[in-house]
C-alpha cells in the first residue's frame, strides 16, 4: 500500500523548525526536470499564506549558464546574504526569450520563502534551509512532461539537460542530503494541492 501524506505535515515540520536564515524559514524543492517541483511549490505557498516562491529558471543564465558555481554564488549573494541580514531580496530575473536579465524581483524579508528548481538545494544554500524536499521521477516521464509543456523544439536541449542535472545531483548528493523524498509519479491518485507520496529513504 502506498502511504499518502498531507502537505499540512510539511507545514507542521517547518513551523516547528528553528530559524537558520535570519528571520526567514527557507524551504528548498529539488529534483529532476518534470518531477513536479513547481506544482508542489505553488501548493505549499498557499498553505504558508501565499509566501513568495523563487524559481531557479529566474536565476540561471540560459542553458549553459545554469548549473555552475556562479549560479550557486548568485543564490548566496542575491538571496541568502540579504536574508541573514533580515533585509530585502532584490535581483533581476532571467528572460529566456530575450536571453538577458530583465524585470526586477523584490521580496521584502519574508517569514517563509520557497526556492524551487534544479540546484536549489546546493549545499551553500541548503545549509540555511529548515526543510529540504526532493521529488523523484523517471527520466522518461520527466522529459515527456517538459516537452508537453514547453514544446518538442527543446528536446535536444532537454536531453543534454538531463545529463547535466544527473551529474549535478550525484556531485552534490542532493537526494541523499534532502529531508523528505517525494514520489513525483505516484501510482495512486492524489490531490497535489494538499497531498504527497513519500518514497523510501
Amino acid at each position: 500500500m502506498v502511504h499518502v501524506s498531507e502537505l499540512s505535515e510539511i507545514v507542521t515540520e517547518v513551523d516547528n523548525s528553528s530559524l537558520k536564515c535570519g528571520g526567514t524559514k527557507l524551504i528548498t524543492i529539488d529534483g529532476p526536470a518534470g518531477s513536479g517541483k513547481t506544482t508542489l511549490a505553488k501548493s505549499l505557498s498557499k498553505l504558508f499564506n501565499d509566501c513568495p516562491v523563487i524559481h531557479m529558471d529566474e536565476i540561471y543564465e540560459g542553458w549553459q549558464g545554469a548549473l555552475t558555481t556562479k549560479t550557486s554564488q548568485d543564490l548566496v549573494d542575491w538571496i541568502i546574504n540579504p536574508l541573514l541580514k533580515k533585509g530585502n531580496i532584490i535581483f533581476n530575473k532571467y528572460d529566456w526569450t530575450l536571453n538577458q536579465r530583465v524585470g526586477q524581483i523584490v521580496i521584502e524579508n519574508p517569514k517563509v520563502l520557497i526556492i524551487e528548481g534544479v540546484g536549489s538545494s546546493v549545499i551553500k544554500v541548503s545549509k540555511y534551509a529548515c526543510l529540504k524536499l526532493w521529488i523523484e521521477v523517471s527520466p522518461e516521464i520527466g522529459i515527456n512532461r517538459v516537452l508537453d509543456r514547453d514544446g518538442p523544439d527543446i528536446q535536444a536541449q532537454m536531453e543534454n539537460w538531463q545529463t547535466q542535472e544527473r551529474n549535478y545531483f550525484i556531485e552534490n548528493k542532493t537526494k541523499e542530503n534532502s529531508d523528505i523524498w517525494i514520489d513525483g509519479d505516484p501510482v495512486v491518485g492524489i490531490d497535489t494541492s494538499s497531498q504527497f507520496v513519500r518514497t523510501n529513504r
